[in-house]
């Protein structure tokens, strides 16, 4: 029988009041599976293959695994809080600094860096249900970047022949209102919520359901569990779309929608069909690029422009950025004022997302000179 705990912090809702969020007891590390709609864990009447979850949020997902990239943190200039004395350590990067337990808002990536002492197999997982693992992994610094999409806490731990430290994380809600299965936010270029926008949220499975921005440009809204479309409307704007996966009993946070005043979109020197329509439904077969853009101590990039398969779309305030775009193999570049970027070859699937980051590095930049 399932049992249930009093989980994360007090959390502020929209209304001003204080909720807390009841939810399932995760202890126990070795219920690894979860049915493939049901966030809280088998119930005995899904039809699910054990392991192989499709996009749940607490397993193995349509988005795919994140990616654990080789990197030294001391060469980007982070520091640690908390030194760990053990073999294998896992930390979480707060601002500049290394430490083991954090929280995050709703919405916003994070990073999780982990040293690996020994060569072999590696597993990671949060409260006891698999992220992402190798088959051979060998010693060395290594990050992968999360992103807060539910709200909810986590719990970090790797075993690479032997176990690490556990990282706690707390996601807060942030500026989102809670009482709501979506939650999600329309700004303007500048990253200024716009108030009383209307938003227009599509079922890729049909449904249609739509609610208003409030003052600070944020909304909320109860739909069934399902991925969706998102995009806005608001007279002398023209918006771009994001992309939601909603779990009932869970707050999903959809991704940031840009709206851009009146003929600044889309850019100068790029035609308008290279956008999609507003408020047009993702066509089946059709896959998704996403992922963060930052420089290199993992500070986000606004603003800087992703391009793949002709289209292209802008990082938000938070550095992420989504693209929908026809299946295939694309080289995918970015470009931001003051940075020089890796271009990456990314494959897309439909009815799927594919993640690809992109760091940057700072370039100077000089002028006046002939």
């Amino acid at each position: 029988m399932l049992s249930w705990i009093w989980i994360g912090a007090t959390l502020a809702t929209d209304s001003g009041q204080t909720e807390s969020t009841l939810g399932p007891d995760w202890l126990n590390p070795y219920q690894a599976d979860r049915p493939e709609w049901d966030p809280y864990g088998p119930d005995g009447e899904s039809d699910y293959v054990p392991g192989e979850p499709s996009w749940d949020p607490y397993g193995p997902s349509s988005y795919g695994p994140p990616q654990l990239v080789s990197s030294d943190p001391f060469s980007s200039g982070l520091t640690m809080a908390e030194n760990v004395l053990m073999p294998n350590q896992l930390y979480l990067q707060s601002g500049g600094v290394l430490t083991t337990k954090g929280s995050v808002n709703l919405g916003n990536p994070y990073v999780l860096w982990l040293y690996v002492s020994q060569w072999g197999p590696f597993a990671l997982y949060d409260k006891g249900s698999l992220v992402v693992s190798q088959s051979f992994m060998t010693p060395g610094w290594y990050k992968v970047g999360q992103y807060a999409e539910i709200l909810e806490s986590h719990l970090y731990q790797f075993n690479a022949t032997l176990w690490s430290n556990e990282v706690a994380l707390a996601v807060n809600s942030g500026g989102y209102p809670t009482s709501y299965s979506l939650t999600g936010r329309v700004v303007d270029p500048n990253g200024n919520g716009i108030p009383g926008a209307k938003v227009k949220i599509s079922g890729s499975g049909g449904g249609n359901f739509g609610t208003t921005t409030n003052f600070g440009g944020y909304y909320g809204i109860s739909i069934p569990s399902g991925t969706y479309s998102v995009t806005a409307e608001l007279a002398g704007y023209s918006f771009t779309r994001s992309t939601a996966r909603v779990w009932v009993g869970t707050v999903s946070v959809a991704g940031t929608v840009i709206g851009y005043p009146a003929g600044q979109y889309p850019s100068q020197g790029q035609s308008q069909d290279q956008y999609p329509p507003d408020g047009q439904v993702t066509q089946q077969g059709v896959g998704w690029l996403e992922g963060y853009i930052a420089d290199k101590s993992g500070t986000p990039i606004f603003g800087a422009r992703i391009y793949s398969d002709g289209t292209s779309a802008l990082s938000d305030s938070q550095g992420f950025y989504r693209i929908a775009i026809s299946p295939g193999g694309y080289s995918t570049n970015v470009e931001a004022t003051g940075y020089t970027f890796r271009p990456a070859t990314v494959q897309i699937y439909p009815n799927r997302v594919t993640k690809q980051d992109f760091e940057g590095r700072k370039v100077l930049v000089l002028g006046g000179l002939r």
